[in-house]
């Protein structure tokens, strides 16, 4: 595999960044690391999205915690961030580059929408810093439906909205589509702008419902035209028509940074009704693909969440990877394992079973056919969910690759083993043209020293070499341009300040 990844939020950001601060002495950072923790639900240190749901990321008064980030050692905290620093090549943002994360508001005096950047930037910045790729995730998804939308949409609106809603539905459908496209080209390029070294972006996540479940008492039960259409009635799917998905993958291609990876991100590959609907948006995609040229490749990859259980078998396990192969081989996407981790699972009256700590057998197995799968078909990047299992959003499971401690599983070894070359291939490449531009030719090799790597540079690429050419950029020259931004699009809206936006 070319990427071993994990998911990070920013409060363990930046608790690393304590844990690398030359200025403290042990004790000092052993102290601000507990104040740090004892005011993670705390304005400013959490993130306040979601509210209603109930998992352990919102375990605190709604606020987005990560796990147990709060109540980990000092010593353990330690261990993590070396694990990271050396066994991680890829970051994924749980939360905070989620599009209600991202939003701030929106403002009507200025028609514009409003931006909050500061903590998917201590995400971005440390894997910039360090050498690590950056997947983005996610972009729409039907759990993240702003009202930043439809204020956005109210305010642009060309005529009686309500009126038109009511008189006129077709012509009204027709300008709220527009002005939600409008929306996302909006988004997506000022995403892109801002981090433009994600080297993919989970565009669409979760667009499938869970076909699986038939009982109309469970909420995530799908109506009869959803089960009909194989798509989730969301906001966007409302807004935008039932082939919405085509739609937001051509804005993404059109206003993300050229050569992005743009990626299907789903979850429940697991159920065959369900994976045969989602195979069938992706046929649905590649037909559009073949008769739209103009439009170029619009979809590269499928990300397969991979939320498994204890109840799965090799068997189920195995045809997964046989029917994305299939299709992976057919129309030349890429496969990636986004979001793994196992959890006790179900019985078969629906019953959640209770996490028995002697199953530890029974994980290294689903992990290993996993590995073994990935390995086979050719999966280029996986990415485990939850750092350890005090860093996981299903509390006080052993659920993920790392201890609570920060130790590495056993079963992780073979992880390691399924690694091909290409990662250290990757970055001989990058010795060499150190070399050739004359510099030190001494350089550490391995991923866990590809933090030393870099070398002062303003220049970001836009192609699938972003990756590398963001290995070159210091965290000072980072804030510099990012500066830099900001003050541009200052000036940008007090040139405009008495005229339309940019998008109307």
């Amino acid at each position: 595999m070319e990427r071993i990844g994990g998911s990070i939020s920013f409060q363990l950001i930046d608790i690393f960044n304590i844990i690398e601060d030359k200025t403290l002495s042990e004790e000092q950072k052993r102290k601000r690391i507990e104040e740090y923790q004892k005011s993670l639900t705390q304005e400013g240190k959490g993130i306040l999205i979601d509210k209603e749901r109930k998992n352990g990321q919102c375990k605190k008064d709604g606020f987005f915690v990560f796990g147990d980030i709060d109540v980990m050692s000092y010593e353990d905290l330690v261990k993590t961030k070396e694990y990271v620093d050396r066994e991680l090549s890829s970051f994924t943002c749980e939360a905070e580059m989620k599009m209600t994360g991202i939003l701030g508001g929106y403002n009507r005096e200025e028609h514009r929408i409003d931006y909050r950047f500061n903590l998917a930037d201590k995400v971005y910045d440390y894997a910039m810093s360090h050498g690590k790729a950056m997947r983005g995730h996610t972009l729409v998804w039907h759990n993240h439906e702003p009202q930043v939308l439809d204020e956005y949409i109210q305010d642009h609106y060309d005529g009686d909205l309500e009126s038109d809603r009511e008189n006129n539905p077709e012509e009204f459908f027709n300008k709220r589509k527009e002005l939600t496209k409008s929306f996302l080209a909006e988004y997506m390029r000022t995403m892109g702008e801002h981090y433009p070294n994600c080297y993919c972006w989970d565009v669409l996540n979760e667009i499938v419902p869970q076909m699986e479940i038939t009982d109309p008492n469970n909420k995530d039960c799908p109506t009869n035209d959803e089960r009909k259409d194989g798509l989730r009635h969301s906001k966007w799917f409302e807004y935008l028509g039932k082939d919405y998905y085509i739609e937001v993958l051509k804005l993404a291609r059109e206003n993300l940074p050229e050569g992005t990876k743009l990626f299907y991100n789903e979850f429940g590959e697991q159920h065959p009704e369900k994976r045969a609907a989602i195979i069938k948006v992706i046929e649905n995609i590649k037909q559009y693909e073949k008769e739209h040229p103009e439009c170029g490749i619009l979809l590269d990859g499928i990300g397969l969440q991979s939320h498994y259980n204890l109840t799965m078998t090799p068997k189920q396990i195995k045809q997964i990877y046989k029917d994305f192969g299939k299709i992976s081989k057919k129309y030349g996407i890429e496969i990636q394992v986004t979001e793994m981790d196992v959890v006790p699972g179900r019985d078969k009256f629906g019953r959640p079973l209770e996490y028995d700590p002697n199953d530890t057998s029974k994980h290294a197995v689903i992990w290993n056919t996993v590995f073994e799968c990935a390995k086979k078909y050719g999966v280029k990047a996986f990415t485990g969910w939850g750092i350890s299992d005090s860093l996981s959003w299903f509390p006080n499971m052993d659920c993920t690759m790392v201890n609570k401690n920060g130790e590495e599983k056993d079963f992780r070894e073979n992880l390691i083993k399924n690694k091909s070359n290409a990662l250290l291939n990757y970055f001989s490449k990058i010795a060499n043209k150190i070399k050739n531009i004359g510099k030190k030719q001494d350089t550490k090799l391995l991923p866990e020293a590809t933090q030393n790597i870099r070398e002062e540079s303003s220049t970001k690429s836009n192609s699938r070499n972003a990756f590398l050419e963001s290995l070159r950029v210091s965290p000072e020259e980072l804030a510099k341009n990012r500066k830099s931004r900001q003050t541009e699009k200052i000036q940008i809206r007090q040139d405009q300040k008495d005229g339309p936006s940019l998008d109307r």
